[in-house]
């Protein structure tokens, strides 16, 4: 008697086991870098920002898109449009073929953040009007793409976190998860740090890790099961360290 409950619980238990669905783990983000290292951007172009957001902007507008053709001509396009100035970078351990980023497959949720810094009154550094009307254009690019968008613009430490948090966990559930952010940024020992509104230019490079924000950090919240791309496009130089 003892010996039959006991293997009616153990086939109990199995088949809730059978029956739990475990999500897909993330795959590596794919990380668009506005200029190359040492370089630095434009805030003012065609369409008042960025060339590397305005070559976003035409991409996203076409009818069909494949990964390949994006990444090469995101590339092409941001090299015209700023008359040689910028030459993106793309850092990449996932290879996505011929994955359609246009049209958006019916079945596919796809979600996306924009996040930028334009106010810089506290810092002493320069505003940046160009981030500001860029988080516009592309939000809109965005949600014509088929994306659920979310924006930010220049969040304190407390609203990022929280910021932060609540997409990772949305992205959790989403097959497609895009990122765009900029302002002013520094790479220092090959670490990309965002510098925040109230990032003091007398602090110079002392306390980036204290109060910059590195870009894995942000890149950290794209937690999508298919696909994650993050833009960046802030600079890459060291002004600290410039003469």
């Amino acid at each position: 008697m003892h010996i039959l409950k006991n293997f009616i619980v153990f086939v109990f238990i199995i088949g809730n086991i059978t029956s739990i669905s475990v999500a897909a783990p993330p795959v590596e983000p794919i990380y668009f870098y506005a200029s190359q290292t040492g370089k630095q951007t434009l805030d003012q172009g065609e369409g008042g920002g960025n060339p590397f957001a305005s070559a976003l902007v035409e991409l996203l507008a076409r009818d069909t898109l494949t990964f390949d053709n994006f990444r090469s001509e995101l590339i092409d396009l941001t090299g015209k449009k700023s008359r040689g100035f910028q030459r993106p970078e793309i850092f990449s351990k996932v290879d996505l073929g011929s994955w359609h980023l246009l049209p958006k497959p019916s079945t596919e949720k796809r979600i996306a953040l924009v996040l930028v810094f334009s106010d810089y009154t506290i810092s002493g550094a320069r505003a940046l009007p160009g981030a500001k009307n860029d988080l516009v254009r592309i939000s809109k690019s965005l949600a014509e793409a088929k994306f659920e968008v979310q924006t930010a613009i220049d969040p304190d430490q407390s609203k990022l976190n929280s910021i932060l948090k609540e997409f990772s966990e949305r992205s959790k559930t989403s097959d497609v998860a895009v990122l765009y952010t900029t302002g002013h940024g520094v790479e220092v020992n090959g670490i990309i740090y965002l510098l925040p509104g109230d990032y003091l230019l007398v602090y110079g490079k002392s306390k980036l890790n204290e109060r910059a924000i590195r870009l894995t950090r942000i890149g950290d919240a794209v937690q999508a099961s298919k696909v994650n791309l993050v833009f960046y496009g802030g600079c890459r130089n060291n002004p600290f360290d410039e003469p």
